[in-house]
C-alpha cells in the first residue's frame, strides 16, 4: 500500500514570499512545520515509506529546506488548482486521491503514527479515520448550502439529513483499494464547487471542506453500498479529546490534533519535544528555517543571546524583536480597567506603566473591599511571575541549564514509561528544582490573550475559593507557566517533596481512596495514578530522578 501526504500552498498567482510564517491553525508557525516533519518521519518509521504530492513552493520548503525523507515527491499540484481559492484546501487532497494507481492511505500533515494499522484495515476497499456521528456543525453547513447555493447535489438536500442521523467520514486518514470510487468521488466534489463558484462568497468558504470531503465521501459510499473500514471508533462528541493523548506514549497508536487543538500550548509542546527528542536534526532545521526567515516564534528561546547551541548557526543581530519588553501585568491591568468601567471612572491603564507594588496599591486604594481583594489576588500571581522570570532568565548559564534539563526530562519520561511494570515501580520521582508555590482565591489562568476578558468577568462575578498554583519555567517559550492543581495533583505533589518511587506512590495514595475502590478494581486505580503522574511529569510539576 502507498502512504501519502498532500501539501498545497495555494493558487500559483497568490503571493507566497512569506509562506514560512504560515501557522495553518497552529499556535505558532514553527509548530506547523514541526507537525509536517514529525508526521513524515513517524510515517517513514512505522509505515515504511511516505510519498508527497505538492507544488513547487511546497517542494522548496519540505524537501529543499527541511530535507524531509519522502520516498517519492510529485509536484502535480503546480498550476492544477489555480481556479480555486486557497480556503478550499481539501480539493488538493481529493485531487491526490483521484490520481492514484494503486491502493493508498492518505494522511493529514498533523497525523502521527506510533503503531502500524492492522492489515485487515489496510486491505479494505474504503478506509477512513473514524465515523463522525451527528456532529452539529455538519448540519449547520449543509443548511447554509441549501439556503445559498444554486446547484445542490441530491446527496446534500435537506430531506436527506433533516430528520435522520447525519454521518461523515473523518478524513484525517482516507484511502483504500477502490480506485474507481475515488474518481467518482473527485468528480462529484469538483462538480459541486464548479457549479457553485458564484455562490462561494455567501458562506464561510473554508467550512465547505468538511462537506465535499468528509460528508460527501460517506454519503457516496452509502449510495453505492460500499462499506467503509474505520481506524478508530465513531465520534459523537465534537471535542475529539481522545485524539491528542500524546502522554499515553508508548500505548498510543495514533495522535491527530484536529481543529482547535492545534492552538493548545500543551499539544504544541508535545509535537515540539517529541520531534526534538526523536529527530533532533529535523527539529533544529525547522527552527533554523523559521529563525532565518525573521518570523516570530513562540519558541523564543532560540532567538535569545543567552542560548548557545551548536545545532544553530550564530544568532543574526538583525532579528531584534525578542528585545521587546515583556508585560507581566496584562491581566492585572485589564482587571483594574474592568473595575474602573464598573465604577464609571473610565480611562484605560497605561500599557507601559511600571507596575510596582506602590503604584498598584495607590491605583486601587479607592476601590471597595471585594474588588480590592480580587485585584490583589491577580497582582499577587503576576508579580510573582515577574520575579521568578527575572531570576531564571537572566544569564546564559541559567538558560542553558534549564534547556538541558528540559531535553533530559522529556527523554527520561519516554524511556521510563517504556519499561516493564516491575522496573517502572522502582523509578523515583521528586518535585522540580525550580518552582514557586502560591495560594490564590480565584482561577486566573489564560492560555490566550483573547481569554483575559472572559476570565476577569467570571472572577468578578464568583465568590472566592482555594487554589494551589505552581509556577514553573517554560523554557521553549521563555516564559513562566502557572498550573492550578486539582485534588489528586496536590496529594502527589505533597508526597514527592522527598524522592519516592512510583510503587510507593501507589501504596501511599491508597489511604485517600475507599477500600471498595482499591479492592474491587485496583487496576483502574493504578491506571488513574499512572496517568496523573504522566501528565504531571509532562507539565514539569514533578521530575524523574536520574
Amino acid at each position: 500500500m502507498k502512504f501519502i501526504h498532500t501539501f498545497w500552498t495555494g493558487p500559483s498567482q497568490t503571493d507566497k514570499h512569506d509562506l514560512i510564517s504560515l501557522k495553518a491553525g497552529w499556535l505558532s508557525c514553527e509548530y506547523h512545520w514541526m507537525s509536517w516533519a514529525l508526521s513524515c518521519l513517524q510515517a517513514k518509521e512505522i509505515l515504511g515509506s511516505i510519498t508527497l504530492v505538492t507544488d513547487l513552493k511546497g517542494k522548496e520548503i519540505l524537501i529543499d529546506k527541511l530535507k524531509l525523507p519522502y520516498d517519492q515527491v510529485s509536484t502535480a499540484l503546480e498550476f492544477r488548482l489555480d481556479d480555486y481559492p486557497a480556503q478550499l484546501w481539501a480539493l488538493a487532497k481529493i485531487y491526490t486521491y483521484s490520481i492514484q494507481k494503486e491502493p493508498f492511505l492518505h494522511l493529514d500533515g498533523d497525523v502521527f503514527f506510533w503503531k502500524k494499522p492492522r492489515a485487515e484495515l489496510l486491505s479494505s476497499p474504503l478506509i477512513a479515520q473514524n465515523l463522525d456521528v451527528n456532529l452539529e456543525f455538519y448540519r449547520v453547513i449543509l443548511n447554509e448550502i441549501n439556503e445559498h447555493f444554486d446547484c445542490v447535489p441530491s446527496l446534500f438536500l435537506k430531506d436527506k439529513y433533516e430528520h435522520a442521523d447525519l454521518y461523515a467520514s473523518n478524513a484525517g486518514l482516507l484511502g483504500g483499494s477502490a480506485l474507481s470510487f475515488f474518481k467518482d468521488y473527485a468528480a462529484a466534489a469538483f462538480g459541486f464547487i464548479n457549479e457553485n463558484k458564484h455562490c462561494l462568497s455567501s458562506v464561510n468558504t473554508a467550512n465547505l471542506n468538511l462537506i465535499f470531503e468528509q460528508y460527501l465521501f460517506c454519503a457516496l459510499a452509502a449510495q453505492k453500498a460500499m462499506p467503509v473500514a474505520y481506524y478508530k471508533e465513531p465520534v459523537s462528541n465534537p471535542v475529539f479529546k481522545d485524539y491528542i493523548k500524546f502522554e499515553d506514549f508508548p500505548e498510543v497508536d495514533m495522535v491527530h490534533p484536529v481543529g482547535g487543538f492545534k492552538k493548545y500550548p500543551h499539544v504544541c509542546e508535545h509535537v515540539a519535544k517529541k520531534l526534538r527528542n526523536d529527530y533532533p536534526e529535523y527539529y533544529y532545521r525547522v527552527i533554523e528555517m523559521v529563525r532565518n526567515n525573521g518570523t516570530n516564534m513562540r519558541s523564543v528561546v532560540y532567538i535569545s543571546p543567552f542560548l548557545k547551541l551548536n545545532e544553530l548557526q550564530e544568532f543574526k543581530t538583525e532579528n531584534l524583536y525578542f528585545k521587546k519588553k515583556k508585560d507581566f501585568f496584562e491581566r492585572t491591568k485589564a482587571a483594574t480597567e474592568h473595575v474602573n468601567l464598573k465604577n464609571n471612572i473610565g480611562g484605560e491603564i497605561n500599557p507601559d506603566i511600571e507596575f510596582s507594588k506602590a503604584d498598584f496599591v495607590e491605583l486601587i486604594s479607592a476601590f471597595n473591599a471585594d474588588d480590592n481583594e480580587r485585584l490583589q489576588d491577580i497582582y499577587h500571581i503576576e508579580s510573582e511571575i515577574e520575579l521568578f522570570y527575572n531570576i531564571l532568565f537572566n544569564s546564559s548559564e541559567s538558560v542553558m541549564k534549564l534547556y538541558s534539563a528540559d531535553k533530559d526530562a522529556y527523554r527520561r519520561i519516554q524511556q521510563v514509561f517504556s519499561l516493564h511494570e516491575p522496573e517502572l515501580m522502582q523509578v523515583k520521582i521528586k518535585v522540580p528544582e525550580h518552582f514557586v508555590s502560591l495560594n490564590l482565591f480565584w482561577d486566573w489562568k489564560c492560555d490566550h490573550k483573547e481569554e483575559i476578558s472572559a476570565v476577569i468577568n467570571r472572577n468578578f462575578n464568583t465568590g472566592k475559593s482555594a487554589w494551589q498554583v505552581i509556577l514553573l519555567p517554560a523554557i521553549l517559550s521563555k516564559d513562566i507557566k502557572a498550573y492550578y492543581l486539582d485534588e489528586l495533583d496536590q496529594l502527589i505533589f505533597d508526597l514527592v517533596k522527598v524522592p519516592v518511587s512510583i510503587g510507593n506512590i501507589l501504596t501511599e495514595l491508597q489511604t485517600f481512596f475507599s477500600l471498595e475502590e482499591i479492592n474491587d478494581d485496583y487496576n483502574s486505580y493504578k491506571i488513574l495514578i499512572i496517568k496523573s503522574l504522566k501528565l504531571m511529569l509532562h507539565n514539569g510539576l514533578i521530575v524523574i530522578i536520574k
